[in-house]
């Protein structure tokens, strides 16, 4: 069977399987055959999935799950970033990262999980100034305030870093006071 394909907005062909083979197609390349109503990309044909050059710019991750995993319904936003699972009884699941409009046929789309805010400890650092010791408890509310901005700004790395050190400030300033405590009670005896 004769393959007609569109490369740089240019119509080439025929090319049999084994010359389209020799070509760099992609997922999205546009095909044609006889029999073919309109232009197809080439991921929708079963014929030449073979043939189809990886996903690499959008291919992120590939890890096994164990077998006997259901898969989940397709995802219904086509925006986000969704892992695709394989829907054959083999003995493992190959799960491959890449945006929903790039999965190959036989594959099944998987709503990606949304990130977690992770945790400001914006009242312990409030408290810890008050209370315990004001600097360390100053740089712990700072950190706090920025948990959120990194977060909805789409650094999550950052954001966890903030939270981290939220964390390290409040445990800091507890442990400055309870140093000077004792100190502090001696100075009011004297």
């Amino acid at each position: 069977m004769n393959y007609w394909i569109i490369i740089n907005e240019t119509e080439q062909g025929p090319f049999s399987i084994d010359e389209l083979s020799t070509l760099s197609l992609t997922p999205d390349t546009p095909v044609w055959c006889d029999g073919m109503s309109d232009w197809l990309p080439a991921s929708a044909v079963p014929e030449l999935a073979p043939l189809l050059q990886p996903l690499q710019a959008t291919q992120t991750v590939i890890e096994t799950q164990p077998a006997g995993q259901q898969p989940v319904p397709e995802a219904a936003s086509h925006d986000t970033e969704t892992s695709v699972a394989t829907d054959s009884p083999s003995p493992a699941t190959t799960v491959i990262y890449a945006p929903v409009d790039a999965i190959p046929p036989g594959y099944v789309a998987l709503q990606a999980a949304e990130p977690k805010c992770p945790p400001t400890y914006l009242v312990m650092a409030i408290i810890s100034t008050i209370v315990c010791f004001l600097p360390l408890g100053v740089c712990a509310i700072i950190c706090s305030t920025k948990v959120r901005k990194h977060f909805r700004n789409g650094d999550y790395a950052k954001a966890a870093r903030m939270s981290e050190r939220t964390a390290l400030f409040i445990i800091l300033s507890i442990v400055a006071w309870l140093i000077w405590l004792p100190f502090s009670v001696l100075f009011a005896m004297i």
